[in-house]
């Protein structure tokens, strides 16, 4: 096997123009390959983060039947107990509490319907960009009860910073109102949720709402949405036996994860296309080195080379040829990334700013996301394909008769 191995390199370095031409399209295969999939990968976490972030978590934890139904008073007792044990279970996310309600709000100018979350202003800053998005004031900080509300909302209560607005929401059966100041006012860029959004702090609304220590939804924000699975199945064996839903994104979002599952069902149909592509080019070229040769294969032949040793160093010279194209293709596909990773890919000016995906505001900066593992997966699946597509040229290599390829011009 050493010789056959010693005669494949001799014949790829013999023919480096065919070489350098099969191993430049496998290279490139792969490294189109890993920057499409960096940049799909960091779109798909840029959604997931949004989602996560605004309305969920990677993990969470709520109420039974709070996910069917939303109602409010659908809690999960003692929450700040629930938040340390799953801190403790996953030491490595972010917990943040969070109440979802309806209420009224109304200024001297008018009256609105809104959508309220009560948050911890720390916490929710760490996973939510509601803070950053603040265009007037700031979040939700310093003392007295503030709010923080969506621009179109102020400007149709006709409030700015400082001014005072009533909420008004449902205590069990009993009518609710409580006085709030304007903290912040935010640009989301989405005309729902600026029209219609507000937050004010966890303990405002607990205390409004009669919910006592009880939250909606108590989340695990993970570093890496990677880990989901994982930081799912952990803390349900830490709830194990406790009346509580603890839910995976996926669940908790279900029209974000049909969503993503669209968009990755579209990725993997090009990859597909990539890969067809790359292996035809690498059969036509393979097959085409195997005619060139033939009269060399003859001579092989008539000196007692059996056709399956012939075989085989068809396949060792594609074998090795997809080695030393992987390896440049991950440099290339590395090299791609890096601009894309570090810098990012501002969208804005094709999307018009924010857009909006299933009801979750993106920015549309992209930037990559390169998983390794994927890699990994990506450089064995070409060295397969290369290795592949070079066994019918094989089989042709081992069916030649010696006469044949010696008259062969």
């Amino acid at each position: 096997m050493s010789v056959l191995f010693k005669i494949a390199l001799r014949n790829l370095w013999r023919h480096k123009r065919r070489s350098i031409i099969t191993g430049a399209a496998i290279s490139l295969g792969l490294g189109m390959l890993m920057f499409s999939s960096g940049g799909t990968d960091g779109m798909t976490n840029n959604m997931v983060e949004k989602g996560t972030g605004s309305a969920a978590g990677h993990v969470v934890i709520q109420g039974p039947g709070w996910q069917e139904s939303r109602d409010m008073e659908i809690v999960v007792p003692d929450s700040p107990a629930v938040a340390a044990k799953l801190a403790d279970t996953l030491p490595e996310a972010t917990i943040v509490q969070r109440v979802w309600f309806e209420g009224l709000l109304t200024s001297p100018s008018g009256a609105m319907g809104a959508g309220l979350t009560g948050v911890q202003p720390g916490p929710e800053s760490l996973v939510n960009d509601i803070d950053d998005k603040i265009v007037e004031g700031a979040y939700l900080e310093g003392p007295g009860e503030g709010i923080v509300l969506g621009r179109t909302l102020a400007e149709s209560l006709d409030v700015g910073i400082g001014d005072k607005v009533v909420l008004m929401s449902q205590n069990g059966g009993e009518i609710q109102n409580r006085l709030f100041r304007v903290r912040g006012i935010f640009a989301i860029g989405i005309e729902e949720i600026d029209g219609f959004y507000a937050q004010i702090p966890l303990g405002a609304a607990q205390e409004m709402l009669g919910l006592g220590t009880g939250v909606n939804q108590v989340s695990a924000h993970l570093p890496s949405a990677r880990d989901t699975e994982r930081a799912t199945l952990a803390a349900r064996e830490a709830f194990a036996g406790q009346d509580l839903d603890v839910l995976a994104w996926q669940e908790a979002l279900p029209e974000l994860a049909e969503y993503v599952a669209s968009e990755q069902g579209e990725i993997y149909v090009m990859y597909s296309i990539i890969f067809v592509m790359v292996a035809l080019g690498i059969l036509n070229t393979v097959l085409m080195s195997v005619f060139e040769r033939m009269r060399e294969f003859g001579v092989m032949l008539s000196v007692g080379t059996s056709p399956s040793r012939l075989a085989r160093l068809v396949l060792i010279e594609a074998s090795l040829l997809g080695v030393f194209a992987v390896a440049a293709g991950i440099g290339i596909g590395l090299l791609a990334n890096w601009p894309l990773a570090t810098h990012g890919l501002d969208m804005s000016a094709l999307t018009g700013g924010t857009v909006e995906v299933a009801g979750f505001a993106l920015d549309m900066v992209i930037y990559s996301d390169l998983d390794p593992v994927k890699v990994v997966w990506y450089a064995i699946a070409v060295w397969l394909m290369t290795l592949l597509s070079a066994v019918y040229p094989a089989y042709k290599a081992a069916t030649l008769k010696p006469i044949e390829c010696l008259q062969h011009r």
